[in-house]
């Protein structure tokens, strides 16, 4: 069994995930058909694992059927679950090392 990393499900997603259950939920109390709470369920899980939030200093490549499609930067990232995977993370920020005069004179 996949085990889910904390950084593929975002507030967002939840948000939406809740509210389509609760509005499934509410629409089957109204009509009493249960169908509509399986597809408040259904909607609320795709967009649980289809939206993902990509942070300034990331790119990540998006691949479709292992395939290379695009690549997407900062931002909202919507991919279809099933058939879409991203690549790992790619950090762009730039990293500085403090590097003194001294220390790179050397004595021979």
């Amino acid at each position: 069994m996949r085990k889910i990393p904390i950084q593929e499900i975002n507030g967002v997603s939840l948000l939406l995930f809740a509210v389509c259950l609760l509005s499934g939920i509410a629409i089957q109390q109204l009509t009493h058909q249960p169908a509509a709470m399986f597809g408040g369920a259904l909607a609320g899980f795709y967009f649980l694992f289809a939206i993902k939030i990509i942070r300034q200093w990331e790119k990540v490549a998006v691949l479709r059927l292992g395939r290379y499609v695009g690549l997407r930067g900062p931002g909202f990232c919507h991919i279809v679950p099933i058939l879409e995977t991203l690549s790992p993370y790619v950090d762009q920020r730039v990293r500085v090392a403090s590097v003194s005069a001294e220390s790179t004179l050397r004595a021979t």
